[in-house]
């Protein structure tokens, strides 16, 4: 079983990872962190195998995911050949990058859409 991105509360939230080490995406690893106490929420890997569930950082950390499913399954060429990806991260990889921090310097804040603005 595994998710992609904030998928991981759904499973935190029926039990599926009390006890166990889980991946979400970097902006929601505190509010998983807050609410479901009995998950070890690591904030840095893209994604975590922990015995039959797998969890993921975000949505493109879940294609590296899938890859390594396929690759688990049917083995690298299938994986790395047959299926294309610019570059297919392992799991280890911190979701921290230091060329998007750079990236996104003038961005600024982005504003929460649930928040709507007074004129």
């Amino acid at each position: 079983m595994g998710t992609f991105c904030t998928g991981a509360l759904i499973l935190a939230e029926a039990g599926l990872l009390d006890g166990k080490r889980a991946a979400t995406h970097w902006r929601s690893c505190s509010r998983l962190a807050q609410r479901y106490p009995s998950v070890s929420v690591d904030a840095d890997p893209i994604f975590v195998r922990e015995r039959n569930v797998y969890t993921s950082a975000g949505v493109t950390a879940g294609m590296d995911l899938a890859l390594a499913l396929v690759e688990q399954d049917h083995g690298p060429r299938l994986a790395r050949c047959e299926l294309m990806l610019f570059l297919k991260r392992p799991a280890g990889l911190s979701q921290f990058s230091a060329n998007l921090e750079v990236q996104m310097a003038d961005c600024g804040r982005v504003p929460d859409p649930r928040r709507r603005r007074s004129s």
